[in-house]
């Protein structure tokens, strides 16, 4: 199984720095508009213990970012993702109202209230624009959900 590791930093980088930064790393991402730095790579290891073991060896192991950090124009490492391939591919396939619209067959309007239903998915993350729910929740949700075609009948009143 091929593992990964992904470390994030967070700090201002200048053009002068970013060839130091990404020493030792396979992929070297700045953000800039964030200012968060992301170095990536492989792990030479066969299971999750193993992963998790030299996964925590590399922050001192990427000495131009380490030096970044001791030099106080990073700080960090914020954050530490250790993942296999597999899971790196899989990604997150995320859906607004109307993808979710076109997949399950309804109006934009109709989404909106299926939201309101206990059985529905919880979004995965809501932004200014509205929420965002995961593709395969709401193909899960699509599957389960039973219903008759067209408006329901108005009920007859006794007369």
């Amino acid at each position: 199984m091929s593992w990964y590791f992904e470390l994030e930093f967070v700090g201002d980088l200048r053009d002068e720095h970013l060839d130091q930064a990404a020493e030792g790393a396979s992929i070297a991402h700045y953000q800039e508009t964030l200012g968060v730095l992301r170095l990536r790579a492989p792990l030479d290891a066969g299971e999750y213990e193993a992963a998790m073991n030299e996964a925590i060896q590399w922050p001192v192991r990427l000495t131009g970012a380490a030096a970044l950090v001791r030099g106080g124009v990073l700080t960090g490492p914020d954050r530490l993702i250790i993942e296999t391939s597999a899971a790196r591919s899989r990604g997150w396939d995320l859906l607004g109202s109307a993808e979710i619209a076109e997949r399950l067959g309804v109006s934009t309007a109709r989404v909106r209230q299926l939201e309101q239903r206990p059985d529905f998915p919880a979004p995965a993350v809501e932004l200014a624009g509205g929420r965002m729910y995961r593709a395969d929740d709401i193909a899960a949700f699509g599957k389960g959900w039973h219903r008759a075609p067209g408006r329901p009948r108005k009920r007859q009143s006794d007369a």
